[in-house]
């Protein structure tokens, strides 16, 4: 005890002479009284300024406050040993100073060495008491760090005891835990009860540490876990317990379960994820790492993965990631090369994991490949530029190349050459035999263009059947080469499912700066000259003219003006007679349109059906003509109820292949009234190409009683075998085999030739163009029935037509 000498002693005594007497005697044996206090009350007060090692308590004291009930406060608040030095030894006085806990008890008077004897053992039992408190502290701190809670299982009071902490474990209880097992076992979940009993039991047997996990019931949490580990002891008294403590584990269980669903993201993810240190040194890396790179993971731990797939290094990139200050994350567009050398476009995010300290500690970075993205990308580029038909550019390409040829023509002092090609007959082949033929037909055009053409050189597909071709610093000659080169590729005929099709081409050409100075003029320009190619016979190419502009607002003219003009009712219907060339007697009419244009006057059809053709209102134009010639000769019809009397209307190609041509005619009958069996509808050889479908029209016209006739007979391409298929009752001979009737015997010879076909077939004939009496008499001849000509009548208007049938006879020639 030297150590702790000299020993601070305080002295409770209300007696001054006991008093002075027993501080004599304990400095007597080298202590120093630090205190003397003559009540409970004084010493409680006292006792925090002077850090007694120990007090010397008499148990009847002056006060309120006896030494019994001043002890237990001091013991409580300060933890100070107590010795009673008292003169009383009673029964009750003891029982009631042992709640005290005292560390002495003697009875005065006493010996002095029997003082200090039980001083010093009462020191020693206080510094024993000591250690073991601070070690219970340790302990204590130990297991509140663990969250763990201490509990003792004896199997023979089969009841369940912990401490504190174990309380708050199951139901968050603020007292130690002392129930039965029933109870203890009864939280347990009911699927795990039995292996509890298991461990339990199991540690008894063997004596061997088990640990143990299960489920609660009533947790806080929606699922609780706790950890048992515990151990069987065996006292002295060869009573076994089981020992061990419990840790609530519900957190840790929630931590892995979130680690696997993490791992089973990581791994399972589409997108490439590859973690590093600070120092880009891969630590892990998921499968997708591995099926888009080619690279297992364990060809890239350790590696910088940037290095590994060459991904270029990005000023921006590190900056945003390793500076202290920056944002911790990036993301943007890089290309890295597969392990097979593959290179490949990745969309790439970097972000950056700091320890509490604001330190790098990781790289997490993630990829996808967006290979199909760029694919996507250039096929929506590709059908934005190009025209799906043919894959050639289309006219947003083609007019950025064209200004850019103009740009460098300019800037180098050359020429900028176009050509704008239109196919000749393509709307005849599309209506006929329909679109597949058409599509087909264009693709191979394409590609044969296509192999005419220089590398530097660009072909582009407006619409339609036009194509324009580019040709940049090109010279006239070379143009014009290439135009005719064109032409005669375009002759051969083109094979297309099974048939052998031929078409021809019209060309024009244009030169900047010399027909215009921008893209637009010499589209217009080269479009000019490519009319111009067709009004002069087509299968030709033509160069642009200054002229031609004045030709092409004229046909602008002509084509809006007919749009009014139908919109308007500005259309009129001349009638020409149709003659029996025996008796001279009119047995029909031909309707044949007339535009009355407000300023030119009467103007014939020669100067505006194909630009109606070409401009696509043929079909409105027909439906018109069809529609007024029939409301018109009703009556006249109906006058002539006792003789044969037919109404001929043309119908165009592009008309007759049109929607429901069918429906269209039935209609027309029946909002005019006119009889079917009057009206006879006059198509071309043409028209017959597409010979399923005509047949099929040809057949329902026939089923309204509807005449058919072939116009133009002779000039076509008719098949025999077609013709005698076809429900046809009358051919029309050109009027090309009678202008030079009686004196031309070749002319003759078709006429005859025509005629005993016709009448083999059990067609009637009536030829075109009569202007004189020897033309209609050899004609009658020859076996031909009817005439129509100037020789007989001119086309005339219905007023006129009325006083001629009313008449009774044609005038005299």
């Amino acid at each position: 005890m030297s150590a702790r000498l000299p020993v601070n002693l305080m002295l409770v005594e209300d007696e001054r002479i006991v008093a002075f007497d027993l501080k004599r005697q304990l400095q007597r044996f080298g202590y120093h009284v630090g205190a003397v206090v003559a009540s409970g009350e004084q010493a409680i007060s006292r006792i925090a300024a002077e850090k007694p090692d120990l007090v010397l308590m008499d148990i009847h004291l002056d006060g309120r406050m006896d030494g019994i009930e001043a002890a237990i406060e001091i013991r409580v608040r300060h933890q100070t040993p107590v010795v009673f030095l008292t003169a009383y030894a009673e029964d009750d006085t003891l029982r009631r100073a042992l709640d005290s806990r005292p560390f002495g008890y003697l009875v005065k008077p006493c010996d002095g060495r029997e003082l200090h004897a039980t001083i010093q053992m009462a020191l020693a039992r206080h510094e024993d008491e000591l250690v073991v408190e601070r070690s219970e502290e340790r302990l204590q701190l130990a297991l509140d760090a663990g969250s763990l809670g201490v509990l003792e299982w004896n199997p023979e009071e089969n009841r369940l005891r912990g401490d504190l902490r174990l309380g708050m474990l199951f139901g968050s209880r603020l007292l130690p835990l002392d129930e039965p097992w029933d109870t203890f076992i009864g939280r347990v979940d009911a699927a795990d009860r039995e292996h509890v009993r298991a461990a339990l039991d199991s540690t008894l047997v063997g004596g061997e540490a088990v640990q143990v996990e299960f489920r609660t019931i009533g947790h806080p949490s929606q699922v609780g876990y706790m950890e048992a580990r515990v151990k069987a002891y065996s006292s002295v008294t060869a009573i076994r317990r089981v020992v061990g403590v419990l840790h609530d584990v519900t957190q840790r269980r929630l931590d892995d379960e979130r680690l696997r669903q993490s791992s089973v993201v990581f791994h399972a993810t589409a997108d490439a994820i590859v973690i590093t240190d600070a120092e880009r040194r891969a630590v892990a890396a998921n499968t997708a790492f591995t099926r888009i790179t080619g690279y297992a993971e364990d060809e890239v731990i350790g590696l910088d993965p940037n290095f590994l797939l060459r991904v270029s290094p990005d000023p921006e990139r590190d900056a945003a990631c390793l500076q202290p200050d920056a944002a911790d994350f990036w993301h943007g567009e890089v290309r890295g090369q597969r392990k097979s050398g593959e290179q490949f476009p990745a969309w790439q995010s970097v972000s950056v994991v700091r320890d509490a300290d604001g330190k790098t500690t990781h790289l997490v970075t993630t990829f996808s490949d967006v290979t199909s993205i760029h694919e996507a990308r250039q096929q929506l580029h590709h059908l934005a530029h190009h025209d799906p038909l043919t894959g050639l550019p289309n006219r947003l390409l083609f007019d950025d190349r064209l200004q850019n040829a103009i740009e460098n023509a300019r800037r180098n002092e050359q020429r900028c050459l176009l050509l704008f090609l239109d196919l000749d007959g393509f709307k005849v082949i599309n209506d006929t035999l329909g679109h597949a033929f058409g599509d087909e037909l264009l693709r191979r055009v394409a590609a044969r263009l296509q192999g005419v053409l220089r590398a530097s050189d660009t072909i582009a597909r407006l619409g339609g059947d036009e194509f324009v071709i580019l040709a940049g610093s090109a010279n006239p000659d070379y143009v014009t080469q290439l135009a005719q080169k064109i032409v005669d590729q375009l002759r051969v005929p083109f094979p297309v499912f099974g048939e052998s099709l031929s078409v021809t081409c019209s060309l024009g050409i244009a030169m900047f700066p010399d027909s215009g100075a921008d893209g637009q003029q010499l589209l217009r320009a080269a479009d000019m000259a490519m009319y111009t190619a067709k009004a002069e016979g087509r299968n030709r190419y033509h160069v642009y003219a200054p002229d031609m502009s004045e030709r092409a607002n004229r046909r602008m003219d002509v084509e809006q003006g007919l749009r009014r003009a139908l919109a308007t009712d500005s259309l009129v219907v001349h009638y020409q007679p149709r003659v029996d060339l025996a008796d001279r007697r009119i047995v029909g009419v031909e309707a044949l349109v007339r535009w009355l244009h407000p300023e030119r006057g009467m103007v014939l059809p020669d100067s505006f059906i194909a630009i109606a053709e070409e401009c696509g209102i043929i079909e409105q134009l027909g439906h018109w003509v069809l529609h007024r010639a029939c409301s018109e000769m009703l009556a006249v019809v109906e006058a002539k109820a006792g003789e044969r009397l037919h109404l001929a209307v043309n119908v165009s190609a592009r008309q007759f292949l049109g929607v429901d041509f069918v429906a269209v005619v039935a209609a027309v009958l029946e909002e005019t009234g006119f009889p079917a069996a009057a009206l006879e509808l006059e198509i071309t050889e043409s028209t017959l190409q597409a010979t399923e479908r005509s047949r099929l029209i040809l057949d329902g016209l026939d089923a309204l009683g509807v005449a058919l006739s072939i116009d133009d007979f002779g000039t076509g391409y008719s098949s025999l075998s077609i013709l005698r298929d076809l429900p046809i009752k009358r051919v029309k001979i050109d009027r090309s085999f009678v202008v030079d009737l009686p004196a031309s015997e070749n002319q003759r010879a078709v006429i005859e030739a025509i005629v005993a076909v016709s009448r083999a077939m059990h067609m009637a004939t009536t030829a075109e163009g009569i202007e004189r009496q020897e033309q209609a008499d050899l004609l009658q001849r020859l076996g031909c029935q009817e005439g129509q000509g100037f020789f007989f009548a001119r086309p005339m208007p219905l007023a006129e037509l009325s006083h001629l049938l009313g008449h009774g006879e044609l005038p005299k020639r």
